[in-house]
């Protein structure tokens, strides 16, 4: 029961196998991958940003298997390796391939409270940064991590490409399909309205919203999410 994203995604599918891949522009690609949860396949989005230096990945695949076919997938379609990898909070569609990322020796970061999350959960820890605004520079290309907050969990960050306007959401943004907020066990229902306004405030120029499951599009995703968060209450 995968074939409905296939339907919605207006971005060039360039790899599909257990792992699909989705050209956003020349430089930045999603990677969606599934798991199957109560008789579906759930896709889960991260991201492939391309630098001159090498590759930046945005959150793994669900687990180790599908993050070593990641790898290769990246090696084949862009002859590049993947150098650095941020993870946005510690959950298994986020970080659950952080042992395969380390065992190849790519570098992994996430917030410090994501470390100490992540730990908690029986995962390897990510080295961790501790300013909640945070610029990575890999090659050419400028990569912002921002920490605006409790939201979907404690410890969600955003990814921002300033030179190409996408935001990547993650699990904090819902796309325009979902009708519930969702895996709310480590949420902050409370506080989340509050963290997704700074996110307009900051982030007022995005072109391109990148949730953590479902299809992407523009700004219109954090309005609906704000909305969702109000029919919660």
């Amino acid at each position: 029961m995968r074939f409905w994203i296939l339907l919605f995604l207006s971005a060039e599918l360039i790899a599909k196998s257990g792992i699909d891949l989705y050209k956003i522009n020349e430089s930045v690609y999603v990677h969606t991958t599934y798991k199957q949860i109560n008789g579906y396949d759930t896709p889960s989005n991260g991201l492939l940003v391309i630098s001159s230096e090498g590759i930046i990945l945005i959150d793994t695949p669900w687990d180790d298997e599908q993050t070593v076919e990641l790898i290769e997938v990246a090696k084949k379609n862009f002859n590049k390796e993947i150098v650095l990898a941020i993870i946005s909070h510690a959950h298994e569609d986020r970080i659950g391939g952080i042992n395969t990322l380390l065992e190849n020796k790519i570098k992994t970061i996430g917030y410090k409270l994501t470390a100490i999350k992540a730990k908690e959960l029986g995962y390897k820890e990510p080295a961790c940064f501790y300013r909640e605004d945070t610029s990575i520079v890999v090659g050419s290309t400028l990569v912002n991590v921002f920490y605006p907050g409790p939201a979907h969990t404690v410890d969600n960050i955003v990814i921002w490409l300033s030179l190409e306007r996408i935001l990547f959401g993650g699990c904090m943004i819902k796309s325009l399909m979902s009708e519930s907020l969702g895996n709310v066990s480590d949420a902050d229902v409370n506080e989340w309205p509050n963290s997704i306004s700074k996110l307009l405030t900051k982030y007022d120029d995005a072109e391109i919203v990148v949730p953590g499951h479902g299809k992407w599009g523009g700004k219109s995703l954090i309005h609906h999410t704000l909305s969702l968060l109000k029919q919660k209450k």
